[in-house]
């Protein structure tokens, strides 16, 4: 078909589409080429190995033995035994840091004064 200024057009006309059709065309060959690579990885995808098997198997008993809600089992667990037995170490941490920004500070003020 022939438009106005006497050339064919087609639909790989280039010009004529735009710009944005020109990037729907690579954005739409980049989602396809996506998707084409994820289904290749699907069909070619290892089997599992019995290791693998294993510690799906072992994730499913934890979760029978500790319910469906792992996170409040960690934070109970977190709060009963592991933040008691850290309380001193972090109350010595709180302390260097404290005298670190204590030195800071008298480090700023004596570079003030000797302006």
């Amino acid at each position: 078909m022939e438009n106005d200024r006497g050339t064919e057009e087609t639909w790989t006309d280039w010009e004529g589409g735009g710009r944005g059709t020109q990037i729907g065309m690579f954005i739409g060959l980049a989602v396809g080429a996506g998707l084409l690579l994820f289904v290749l990885r699907k069909m070619f995808a290892p089997k599992p190995t019995p290791v693998e098997e294993l510690s799906d198997r072992l994730a499913e008993r934890a979760v029978s033995l500790f319910g469906d809600e792992p996170v409040a089992a960690g934070r109970e667990f977190l709060s009963e035994k592991i933040l008691p037995e850290m309380k001193p170490v972090l109350r010595a941490l709180l302390r260097e840091i404290e005298a670190s920004v204590a030195q800071g500070f008298k480090r700023a003020e004596q570079a003030i004064n000797d302006l």
